[in-house]
């Protein structure tokens, strides 16, 4: 199903739309690896350090590290202190280049620039942007408003700074995926205020609506689960308030001020519908709005673009809805039902996706024996 807005994108995007009654086949066979057919678990004493790298094991694992033409990485000033980032300057085109800034996903507490460096790198040779990721501050060292802090100066810097990466100020964009994608929509509303005119913002899975996360029931099918949520929250709730109005994009009451939107919403996820609710106070708000909704997938599947086909339709159709916005063409609508079925029968089985994940397999274990001889401390 595809087609325009015309009240709204839950008139659009009914129950039965937005998510299937199972996730797609690919998705079943990820999962059913990934937890031998149970939710994950997480244990409320589970340590920040393993989690962090776990996540950079998963990206290890499923997501794909294409080739680009160059990769800078630095620093910049920060509120803080120094902000270290990586830029990813495309295969192809010519300078001057647009500019994305990624805030990558991790639910504030996880995730770097080596777990962005996957999804950077397909969105440059994508969309022709030169991709900057930024390393902001997480909890629980950190508040959230520092990881806030560090958004807005990263913004203000590329767009003072963005022919040092042979990029157009002029044609500059902000995106993240999960908590990025919370941080992304604030940075939206906030940009004009610090004098930058952005061409889009892109939300992939966002959290807009901090409170409301905490509560949202879990997909059976799926990685953020209640357990994975609370334990985010706990964490959070060490340095800042969850309830605060201003860290949530929904609650701002500052959508009117939202570059032209392109949000990514998936079926098996407890931030579904919040994504979608905020799509529609942007639209209301007289905002352009670009929906691509995947029912079969999964919260966290761009990152596992290695095996999933979904994931790769979804890099490619956000690379061409930021071509678009780029060019100053923002388009408006809900893009639903997508699949997908696996191209091909035997993807799953291809032997360099076996080889590479039985070496990340042995790198796990080997891991954890030497976690067990010396136990991480717990915080």
């Amino acid at each position: 199903m595809s087609g325009a807005v015309e009240e709204s994108v839950d008139a659009a995007l009914p129950i039965g739309v937005r998510a299937r009654p199972r996730p797609d086949m690919e998705v079943r066979r990820l999962l059913g690896q990934l937890t031998l057919g149970r939710p994950p678990r997480v244990s409320p004493t589970y340590p920040v350090a393993d989690a962090r790298r776990d996540w950079r094991l998963a990206i290890r694992a499923f997501a794909s590290r294409e080739p680009v033409r160059s990769v800078f990485a630095g620093a910049i000033p920060g509120p803080g202190g120094d902000l270290s980032i990586r830029a990813y300057v495309p295969a192809s085109g010519s300078e001057p280049r647009p500019v994305l800034l990624w805030l990558h996903g991790g639910g504030f507490v996880v995730g770097d620039l080596y777990s962005a460096g996957a999804t950077c790198r397909a969105l440059a040779n994508r969309t022709g942007a030169v991709v900057v990721a930024l390393d902001y501050r997480l909890a629980p060292e950190h508040p959230l408003e520092d990881a806030l802090d560090d958004c807005l100066a990263a913004l203000r810097w590329l767009s003072e700074n963005a022919g040092m990466l042979g990029g157009d100020p002029n044609r500059l964009a902000v995106g993240g995926d999960s908590a990025g994608g919370a941080l992304a929509a604030l940075v939206g509303q906030q940009s004009r205020a610090h004098g930058v005119e952005l061409a889009a913002q892109l939300l992939v899975y966002p959290a807009t609506d901090l409170p409301a996360s905490l509560t949202a029931p879990s997909p059976m099918a799926g990685l953020l689960t209640s357990d994975w949520t609370r334990w985010f929250s706990r964490h959070i709730a060490e340095v800042s308030d969850l309830a605060d109005p201003r860290l949530s994009p929904m609650l701002t009451g500052a959508e009117a001020a939202s570059p032209p939107l392109i949000i990514v919403t998936v079926g098996f996820d407890p931030l579904r519908d919040q994504g979608l609710a905020y799509a529609d106070r942007v639209r209301a708000a007289g905002r352009p709005v670009r929906v691509l909704h995947y029912p079969g997938q999964f919260h966290g599947f761009l990152s596992f673009d290695r095996v999933l086909v979904g994931a790769r339709d979804a890099l490619d159709r956000i690379g061409a809805e930021l071509r678009a916005a780029f060019d100053g063409v923002a388009t408006d609508g809900v893009v639903a039902d997508l699949p997908h079925r696996v191209a091909h029968p035997f993807l799953w089985l291809r032997p360099s996706q076996r080889w590479h994940e039985t070496k990340v397999a042995a790198f796990v274990v080997g891991d954890r024996m030497l976690r067990s001889i010396r136990p991480t401390k717990r915080v």
